[in-house]
């Protein structure tokens, strides 16, 4: 009979922690457990680095639940590997990756020259230029400001060219 192992979302996190240290090595983030009435989730929140798809595909591992097929409930989910059976305490894993003033600063100008405009209007709002669209797969708005451009490009590459 093969049994299941039964993590708590704050040993989860711990494990979270060292699968994202191991992954990427000198990147803070910030692991945190929120426990409720129906369960726990973890937040994780770090500022330029890697892209939320790359800290993503470390974290799924660790993922306890899944959306049934309506979207309103979640379901628990075991993992295995290994031939290990086990179910991770925390139902989601919510990340956010920020963007440091650097690094809109260092996009910012690319974006202007994709927009032909000299100086930036922050208050304005611009037709999406091909920069966007080429960088950004998703994107799904017909227009944004500059600072919306620039963390979008910024969060699609993450640490390689960021």
């Amino acid at each position: 009979m093969n049994t299941t192992t039964y993590v708590t979302a704050i040993d989860t996190a711990k494990l979270i922690r060292k699968a994202l240290k191991a992954g990427f090595p000198g990147q803070k983030f910030s692991v945190q457990t929120d426990k409720y009435s129906g369960g726990a989730t973890i937040n994780i929140l770090w500022t330029d680095g890697p892209s939320e798809q790359a800290v993503k595909e470390i974290t799924a591992e660790f993922e306890g639940g899944k959306s049934d097929a309506t979207g309103d409930f979640t379901v628990p989910v075991t993992q295995e590997k290994d031939g290990q059976r086990t179910r991770y305490g925390a139902r989601h894993i919510w990340t956010e990756r920020s963007v440091s003033e650097e690094t809109y600063k260092a996009i910012e100008p690319e974006v202007l020259a994709a927009l032909d405009l000299d100086a930036p209007d922050h208050g304005q709002s611009y037709q999406v230029p091909p920069l966007v669209l080429e960088a950004c797969p998703g994107w799904h708005h017909e227009r944004a400001t500059i600072r919306e451009f620039a963390r979008a490009i910024a969060n699609h590459r993450g640490t390689t060219q960021a």
